[in-house]
This record gives C-alpha cells, sequence and structure tokens, in this order.
C-alpha cells in the first residue's frame, strides 16, 4: 500500500511539474501563460533543486532605482520589467548572481533578455570577475546567471540552468551565454 501511495504521489508531483511553464488553452481556445512564481519565488524553486553552499541574500528590487537596475540587471530601465529579485552573497567579493525576472509582457521576453546579457557587468564585484554567464528565459520569465568558474565544486551554470529548466517543465524558450 505505501508503495502504491508513494508511486501516485510521484506522478501527481510529476504531472504538476511537467504543466508548471507550460501554456493552457482556455475556453476561447487561446492560449494562456501559466506563471511559475514571483522572481523571489523562482529562486527559492531554484535553490529547492539545487543547494549552493554560499552565504546568499535574495531581495526584491526597487525597479525604480536606476543604479540597482543596471547594476543588478544590465538593463538601461526598467520599463519592461514588471518585478525582479537578485540572490548574490551577503559577505566580500564573491563574482555569484542569480536574478530572476518578470516582464510586463511575454512578448518583450527576448529583447529584454538579450538586453540584460549584454549590459551586465561581469565584473561588478571588486577585484573578482564572474566568467561564466547565461541567460535563459520561459514565456515571461528570464532567469540571468553568472558565477566565477573557481566556484565550480560549489554551483556550475549548468546546474542552476538544470534547476531552472526543471522548474520549467522541462524546456527553455530561449538560452543566451556569452
Amino acid at each position: 500500500m505505501k508503495k502504491l501511495f508513494v508511486v501516485l504521489f510521484a506522478a501527481v508531483m510529476m504531472s504538476f511539474s511537467l504543466v508548471a511553464c507550460g501554456g493552457k488553452k482556455d475556453p476561447a481556445g487561446t492560449e494562456q501563460t501559466v506563471s511559475i512564481g514571483s522572481p523571489e519565488e523562482v529562486i527559492n524553486q531554484i535553490y529547492a533543486k539545487k543547494t549552493v553552499n554560499l552565504r546568499l541574500m535574495t531581495t526584491v528590487m526597487d525597479l525604480s532605482d536606476s543604479d540597482a537596475v543596471k547594476y543588478n540587471l544590465g538593463l538601461d530601465d526598467a520599463s519592461k520589467v514588471k518585478e525582479a529579485a537578485v540572490s548574490e552573497p551577503m559577505m566580500g567579493s564573491q563574482a555569484y548572481s542569480l536574478v530572476a525576472v518578470k516582464v510586463n509582457d511575454a512578448k518583450d521576453t527576448k529583447d529584454v533578455a538579450n538586453a540584460m546579457l549584454n549590459g551586465i557587468n561581469q565584473r561588478k564585484w571588486i577585484c573578482v570577475e564572474a566568467d561564466n554567464l547565461k541567460v535563459m528565459a520561459k514565456n515571461d520569465t528570464i532567469l540571468l546567471f553568472m558565477v566565477d568558474s573557481s566556484f565550480a565544486d560549489t554551483v556550475k551554470v549548468d546546474e542552476i540552468e538544470a534547476a531552472f529548466t526543471g522548474i520549467c517543465g522541462g524546456s527553455l524558450d530561449l538560452n543566451l551565454s556569452k
């Protein structure tokens, strides 16, 4: 009986994960986007799948602060951004940044993701540089992750990508790197 319960529970959880980022049709037959949560929730879901052994702090961003928008998102303005959160080390100069962004309109996802990729400063910390950078997206959610390869024993870009892909039901709409 326990085995049957475990198998049924696993099947239910798998079906939820497969539709987490997918679309669904409303009665009129048009595609609707299913949200995977707020940017802060996206970051928390990633950390639930991939533990990172750094002292990290996740902060919801004030999009009216243009300096913070440029520093954390690499964007010159946040006019196409609905909300954003950033997770970075609490101490010292450690080249690690995980940023989740929700855009106002999913049709702007590709443009905003490209602007983030090309605008982010991989040397924004004192004396260190994130030499690995990837920007990924699903529907209206963009994830920017950059890290110094010296943290490879703690976290790799591919591991964060796999965690994000997992919460998006197994596929991404966009995957960019430098």
